[in-house]
């Protein structure tokens, strides 16, 4: 008798036991995970439903490169765009506070990772992609800068004839060569320009095409070369539209931003007098 009752204790014990891991397991599978993607949307878009955070994009370039950037668009259609392009061996994330700033005025702002940096790795196909100098590189990299701007012009918050650049130090040669062969760039700003870089960039004759449109070019004393490049360039750019800015101290290309030398304030001015309009 005394076992028979042991043994039901032990039952009783043992389904208890179960039932409540049951009862736990339940609990858990009625919690729904919030996926990363919709709390961020959520917890960053404004009454329109524009997200004042940057979306993530991919851009097939023409050889099939996928280049990747960051997108942060504009709350009201037709305004204007802003192709931001960085240095070497940097990444579109040297211009986030900057892309901020510009968004908060009114502008749609596209940062990209160049080819071989960055997310820029790979091709569609998936062969990884590495940074180079050579001739084909230079032309790839400009194929990219196209594609960066055809993004651009297909957004409904994208008015397509006030689309500025602004580059960094190599990509400020990006910046300058392309806009010389498209008259739908508007306006160029060109962060510690060089005069050829890689041997392969010529920016003089860039210049000279690129005409009246307004173009500000800066640097830092002590980047010597970049100082030097932006007073030869500007006697190229002869038109009154040509602005220049050299600051004692610096550094070089987005790095002057960290110098707190008022970089940000004029290269905002700059393009809001010349892209909102």
């Amino acid at each position: 008798m005394a076992l028979e009752f042991y043994r039901v204790l032990v039952l009783l014990l043992i389904t208890t036991i179960l039932l409540g891991c049951q009862g736990q397991s339940a609990s858990n599978n009625s919690i729904t995970p919030v996926p990363v993607n919709s709390a961020i949307a959520q917890n960053s878009s404004d009454s329109d439903g524009v997200s004042s955070q940057p979306q993530r994009v991919t851009i097939e370039s023409r050889d099939k490169t996928i280049i990747v950037g960051s997108f942060f668009e504009s709350r009201k259609p037709n305004s204007p765009a802003v192709l931001l392009l960085h240095q070497w061996q940097s990444d579109r994330h040297s211009f986030d506070d900057f892309a901020k700033r510009m968004q908060a005025k009114g502008f749609n702002v596209l940062s990209i990772d160049g080819r071989g940096f960055g997310e820029s790795m790979k091709t569609a196909d998936g062969k990884m992609v590495a940074p180079e100098r050579t001739d084909d590189a230079v032309k790839a990299m400009l194929g990219d800068v196209g594609a960066a701007v055809d993004f651009l012009a297909k957004q409904k918050s994208v008015d397509l004839n006030r689309i500025g650049i602004v580059g960094a130090s190599y990509g400020s040669s990006l910046a300058i060569i392309y806009a010389a062969d498209n008259p739908k760039i508007k306006s160029v700003a060109l962060l510690s320009p060089g005069i050829n870089y890689f041997g392969n960039m010529q920016t003089e004759p860039a210049v000279k095409k690129f005409g009246d449109r307004p173009l500000l070019m800066v640097a830092a004393e002590d980047d010597k070369e970049s100082a030097d490049a932006v007073r030869e360039l500007q006697k190229a750019g002869a038109s009154n539209k040509c602005q220049t800015q050299i600051f004692q101290t610096g550094g070089h290309g987005t790095g002057i931003f960290q110098a707190k030398v008022g970089l940000q304030d004029q290269l905002a001015q700059f393009l809001t007098n010349n892209l909102q309009k």
